[in-house]
């Protein structure tokens, strides 16, 4: 018994990673869940980047994804009602196609090439955000499904099925409610799809299931607060948060990326 205690403490010891990790980890958790509390979206495309300064793409995805996971899993009692089921529906089938090709392309790329596609996503969707882009009508059935599929593909790369995603609901003619309420519940299908996915590619660590959890509580209080501030801020100061944010966002990992390059 004694025996099989040691070699479980050894274990434990061993999967358990350096304090300034854990601390790093924790502050880019709670920077992503601010904002992602504030604006309705934007964890992962703040988080993967963030936790990219200090660790592989490799391990910062698959601890996004799963924290997005049980995040979401804690938002869905309340979301469910507020959100737009129709287009939701063909979103979540198209991005169940595509998430496994960008888990793929993750688990071969190199990591400044995939730091570099993090910030070109982020900033196309900063781009045509601030461009107004907008919407008459609810697209149809195939569109709805291409963008899903594309936001698949981030997801897996990535852990950001956002900016495609974020786009459409922001975009088209949709209640603010419902769309927020549509991408959180988006955001947790796509990361049940895109954890699937890295557990069969093996980038679901010892290590990552360690930092998740200890993050956990962390994303938690983060979204708390962030949707604390939400609810007393105008859409403009919204909007502009989450466009300067998305912003950042893409300038720090295109800058850690070409670094990296050279």
């Amino acid at each position: 018994m004694n025996a099989l205690i040691a070699a479980a403490q050894a274990s434990l010891s061993v999967s358990l990673p350096p304090a300034t990790t854990i601390v790093a980890t924790l502050t880019a958790v709670m920077i992503a869940a601010l904002l992602r509390g504030f604006t309705g979206f934007g964890f992962a495309l703040a988080a993967v980047p963030l936790m990219g300064l200090f660790s592989t793409p490799a391990k910062a995805v698959p601890i996004a994804v799963l924290l997005q996971l049980l995040g979401g899993l804690n938002d869905l009692r309340r979301n469910h009602r507020d959100c737009h089921w129709w287009s939701l529906r063909w979103l979540i089938v198209g991005a169940v196609v595509g998430s496994p090709f960008g888990a793929m392309a993750l688990s071969v790329a190199p990591a400044p090439v995939a730091r570099i596609v993090i910030a070109l996503i982020t900033a196309v969707a900063v781009y045509v955000l601030g461009r107004g882009f907008t919407l008459d009508a609810v697209p149809s059935r195939l569109v709805t499904t291409g963008v899903g599929a594309v936001a698949g593909v981030f997801n897996g790369l990535a852990a950001m099925p956002g900016p495609p995603a974020v786009v459409y609901y922001m975009s088209g003619p949709f209640r603010a409610a419902a769309a927020r309420a549509s991408l959180l519940i988006f955001f947790l299908v796509t990361s049940i799809a895109a954890f699937t996915s890295i557990v069969m590619v093996g980038l679901a660590t010892a290590n990552v299931v360690w930092l998740s959890l200890l993050a956990l509580p962390v994303m938690l209080f983060g979204t708390w607060i962030g949707e604390f501030g939400f609810r007393r801020s105008s859409g403009r100061l919204h909007r502009r948060v989450s466009i300067a944010s998305l912003g950042g966002v893409a300038l720090l990992s295109a800058l850690k990326g070409f670094a990296e390059l050279m």
